[in-house]
């Protein structure tokens, strides 16, 4: 180099703005080191929390499932429980117990069974399939007057 690129040189390297510049790049790469020394150490609690919040989604998923299944339970519960389930169970109960009532009669005029039985089955029979009757009606009643149960004053 010649002399006067020398002297240009060492006048650009002592100019005020470049020994800024370098100092604020020295100033950034310094920061840059102490933020990513930081990041590694926060990287342990990191992933500590991560997991955990890994095992509280886990139990969320199984608690969702858990209430999914117990509300589905619920509304079969409820279903089945409905006025017109109800009343569908005391029909067949009432139809049952007048089938019962009828065989028993059925196997007395066969002789296969004393009067004494007779009676007392047939009887027991009977008011069972008139009471079951009688709550069929009262309920299907009650569905026509009020469209659900009869509230209790």
């Amino acid at each position: 180099m010649s002399e006067q690129e020398d002297v240009l040189l060492e006048l650009f390297v002592c100019l005020p703005q470049l020994k800024q510049v370098t100092t604020d790049k020295e100033e950034l790469v310094n920061s840059i080191v102490d933020m990513a020394k930081k990041n590694l150490q926060l990287e342990p609690q990191l992933e500590g929390t991560r997991q955990e919040m890994l095992f509280k989604y886990e139990q969320l998923t199984q608690n969702k499932s858990a209430f999914e299944t117990k509300m589905q339970r619920q509304h079969d519960i409820s279903e089945s429980c409905s006025l017109s389930a109800l009343q569908a169970r005391l029909k067949v109960a009432a139809h049952q117990a007048e089938e019962e009532s009828e065989e028993t009669a059925e196997s007395f005029l066969e002789g296969k069974t004393d009067i004494d039985d007779f009676l007392a089955n047939f009887m027991e029979k009977r008011t069972l399939c008139h009471s079951r009757r009688a709550k069929e009606e009262k309920l299907q009643q009650s569905i026509n007057t009020h469209g659900q149960f009869p509230s209790s004053h």
